[in-house]
């Protein structure tokens, strides 16, 4: 299934001084393929529970045969990445082999296109069994979701189509990309993938390159809240694509704040800004009124994109585009209202590098601080990973659980705001500094306690002292 519909802006947002007609492509489909690919991911045994695993697991299809082929896709290696080290660290997202498999799904019409666009991306034998466990679920997909759902389904892409054909993602385009300071290629389309979620109140939705994927429940009538996810998905795409120089300003201006809140301040700065656009702008736009579920489903990102919100109207209806004087007042509201996020595990964890040995302790972070908007780990323990995670301006967990005298020592080594601390290897403890970069360094020294045990025990109620 594939619908299509294209939107007409003026160019003078995307670079050029005159305004002449070109146009956008906005092409929203279902891919079976990226269907089945998010199914696999969602009955495999290190998802938590869902709706979708509950049908699997009570279907015929659960067979050896195919709880044998999950756990071969949750053990093939098909996460490779490349960074951008010319932008500012965390604002520009590196890009992954799973990303491109992603969007060749989405694009793919069947297991040979998507064999054909992804050749080179994996190992040939890893892609190749990629393409087999694919294959083997289509029917499983296709059976359990797609056959018993498609006429609601039908039904809600035909409604969908119809609240596109208003035209009124031109505008909400327009305004971001003048905001944003975003240029965009005309050439290159923006793919909505729609694929249909089994629970009533899930509204899911994700984006990467320009792919966005949004995952209405099947029922969904009210297509509102629908566009206002796909557009604050497309937001962020916008956002990931400010050119080298907006980048590089946005940094500066908030290192100019002098703020000891100013870096997790900006690592808010991606969600509070597609939040207050895409789900409080589009429908204040649409509704008239802001309801409050209409905001994001995290504390810390709402709060701030409330408080931020009369400053972004006003530089909308001005078409100006984000300045030092947005940058000054988002991080003064964020120093005035929440002096104290920075002391909550919950928004430090939310950007986070974990190395440890033991992946029960990732296991456990991973649990505990579900939320993240970066995050990234390192299993087994290496002083080579701990010198590099150095760079990364996010929370920075070691996690040492053997070799105690000798990492400590590294990383007093590695860390200067260590040198000062003489940290008794022998003992069980957690200890946090603050960094140069205004980050939080975590060292949880275990023996015979869990890291959930130390840390319940040093940190009640997931705040720091």
């Amino acid at each position: 299934m594939r619908i299509i519909f294209t939107i007409l802006f003026c160019a003078g947002f995307i670079g050029n001084s005159a305004c002449s007609q070109q146009h956008i492509d906005f092409n929203v489909r279902f891919s079976e393929l990226y269907a089945t690919y998010d199914f696999m991911m969602k009955i495999s045994d290190n998802y938590p529970d869902n709706e979708l695993k509950t049908i699997f697991e009570q279907s015929a299809y659960n067979t050896a045969s195919n709880r044998e082929g999950l756990r071969h896709f949750e053990q093939l290696p098909i996460d490779y990445a490349y960074a951008f080290p010319q932008f500012p660290k965390t604002m520009k997202t590196g890009l992954m082999s799973r990303d491109i498999l992603e969007r060749n799904l989405v694009l793919s019409d069947s297991v040979p296109a998507f064999l054909n666009r992804s050749i080179g991306i994996l190992p040939a034998n890893d892609l190749m069994i990629f393409a087999q466990l694919l294959q083997q679920f289509i029917p499983v997909y296709r059976s359990l979701i797609l056959l018993p759902y498609k006429d609601k389904f039908a039904l809600q892409q035909q409604s969908l189509q119809a609240y596109a054909d208003k035209g009124i993602l031109a505008d909400f385009l327009t305004l971001g990309l003048a905001f944003y300071n975003t240029k965009w290629d005309p050439a290159v389309p923006f793919e909505i993938c729609v694929q249909p979620a089994m629970e009533a109140d899930h509204l899911g939705a994700r984006a990467f390159l320009n792919i966005a994927v949004c995952e209405p429940p099947v029922g969904l009538k009210d297509h509102k809240s629908f566009f206002s996810v796909a557009m604050h998905e497309i937001y962020h795409i916008v956002y990931d694509n400010q050119s080298l120089e907006v980048k590089q300003n946005i940094k500066g201006w908030f290192a100019a704040t002098n703020s000891p809140n100013r870096q997790y301040a900006l690592l808010l700065l991606n969600e509070v800004l597609a939040t207050a656009l895409g789900n409080a702008y589009v429908m204040d736009s649409l509704n008239g009124t802001i309801k409050e579920d209409d905001w994001y489903a995290n504390k810390y990102i709402t709060a701030m994109a409330k408080e931020i919100y009369p400053v972004l109207k006003t530089y909308i209806r001005d078409k100006q585009p984000i300045d030092e004087a947005f940058i000054r007042k988002y991080v003064a509201i964020y120093d005035r209202q929440f002096p104290n996020w920075t002391k909550e595990l919950d928004h430090l964890m939310t950007y986070r590098y974990v190395i440890t040995d033991d992946q029960q302790d990732l296991n456990y972070i991973n649990k505990t601080y579900r939320y993240y908007s970066y995050k990234r780990s390192g299993v087994p323990f290496s002083i080579a990973e701990a010198d590099r995670v150095r760079q990364e301006p996010v929370t920075k967990v070691f996690i040492i659980s053997r070799n105690h005298k000798e990492i400590l020592a590294a990383l007093r080594q590695q860390y200067t705001v260590l040198q000062k601390h003489a940290f008794n290897y022998k003992k069980e403890f957690i200890h946090v500094s603050i960094l140069e970069d205004q980050t939080r360094l975590m060292i949880i020294n275990r023996h015979a306690s869990s890291t959930a045990t130390l840390m319940n025990n040093w940190f009640p109620g997931k705040v720091l002292p």
